[in-house]
């Protein structure tokens, strides 16, 4: 009978201990997390136009997840590097000489965004022409991060 006691509080106390230690369980909490992917193609397939003002649109992507983001805000920052003669050149050249940073968009990522959420850029009316890299980064907080890339044409029709 002792050993049956015994037996009973060390399964017990193991239960106890993993729960406490934070191993997923059944019941582990999802949430609807929403994500925003750069863009409809036609934003990066126009030629960006020097003096004008460029969106890009964001694409609304919903999923539901167990991932815990302790903060849940999300950053994302676009920025144009570049100019560049030909596509080739950009993709093996390093640094640029011109830079143009688009708006920043913060999220809460557990909140649905706006279904029309944009990033700005000012193009300056000096801005030279050529291939530039579209870069992207997303901030997740704690060092996470993701980022992606495009190319898009600047230039004078």
């Amino acid at each position: 009978m002792l050993r049956m006691v015994r037996l009973a509080s060390a399964l017990c106390l193991g239960g106890t201990l993993m729960t406490a230690c934070g191993l997923p369980g059944s019941d582990a909490v999802t949430y609807t997390e929403y994500q925003l992917t750069c863009c409809t193609k036609a934003d990066v397939e126009r030629i960006w136009q020097p003096g004008t003002t460029v969106e890009l649109h964001w694409i609304v992507a919903i999923a539901s997840t167990t991932k815990v983001n302790p903060t849940h805000k999300v950053v994302i920052a676009a920025v144009l590097m570049g100019p560049f003669s030909d596509v080739t050149t950009l993709k093996h050249a390093t640094g640029a000489s011109h830079a143009v940073q688009g708006s920043i968009i913060t999220m809460d990522d557990r909140a649905p965004p706006p279904p029309t959420e944009v990033t700005t850029f000012f193009l300056p009316a000096d801005l030279p022409s050529g291939y530039y890299q579209l870069n992207l980064k997303w901030d997740f907080g704690n060092g996470n991060s993701a980022g992606a890339g495009s190319i898009v044409r600047v230039g004078a029709q």
